[in-house]
């Protein structure tokens, strides 16, 4: 059987615990780069692209509560 080798928007989305919207906006800011587009508002990954993003190091995030 094969290994899969290229992961959609949604898959990397739930892959890495985080909204499809939010891996748009990365990509949308550079900080990720697919390997292809699906259609308008999806994206192709390949499986290193997910590492990198599983560990890269996470900076801003919302604002801490008062």
């Amino acid at each position: 059987m094969e290994e899969k080798t290229l992961f959609s928007t949604q898959e990397v989305a739930a892959l890495l615990g985080v909204s499809d919207a939010h891996i748009r906006r990365l990509v949308g800011k550079g900080m990720a780069i697919p390997v292809g587009r699906i259609g308008k508002h999806s994206y192709v990954f390949n499986l290193a692209e997910i590492e990198r993003l599983k560990h890269r190091n996470k900076v801003g995030g919302r604002r801490p509560a008062k």
